[in-house]
């Protein structure tokens, strides 16, 4: 009895080849279509979160004009306030101004009016003062003669 000496390693390659060889090629095919539906898919996804992306920057944008809009009409709004509050201050500037002015005209005025009197007064001292000088000086002369004539009248005959 003669035994074969087995098969080679080519032959169990062929013979595995030859048994697994539709599987491998059915497992290759279900592989490669795996492959395309789970790219087909990246692809669909990444496409779609182009698209997310894209609506979230224009909402974005809008959102960013509208509150661009809220603030510019706010530092108008704040501008036009500020603008009103310093012609009112300038108004109120002006009146104060006014008053102070005529308050100066009055009180300088006032005191023209009381150094004039002032000035009326010392003429009125001066000549008072002259007046009192005078009536001294013609009281003097009369006491003179009067005395004058006293000493006179006892010499005197009569």
């Amino acid at each position: 009895m003669t035994t074969s000496p087995g098969p080679s390693p080519s032959e169990l390659d062929t013979v595995r080849q030859i048994l697994f060889g539709a599987d491998m090629a059915r497992l290759d095919q279900a592989l490669t279509n795996d492959r395309q539906a789970a790219a087909t898919r990246t692809a669909e996804l990444e496409q779609r979160v182009d698209r997310s992306l894209a609506e979230l920057e224009r909402r974005i944008e809008r959102k960013i004009d509208e509150m661009s809009q809220r603030v510019t009409a706010q530092l108008d709004d704040l501008s036009r306030r500020q603008q009103a509050h310093a012609e009112r201050v300038t108004q109120l500037l002006d009146q104060v101004m006014a008053e102070l002015a005529r308050r100066a005209d009055s009180l300088q005025a006032e005191t023209r009016a009381g150094l004039e009197e002032l000035r009326a007064k010392a003429a009125d001292l001066d000549r008072r003062k002259l007046s009192v000088a005078d009536f001294g000086s013609s009281l003097a002369t009369l006491g003179q003669r009067f005395s004058g004539a006293s000493t006179e009248e006892p010499g005197r005959p009569g």
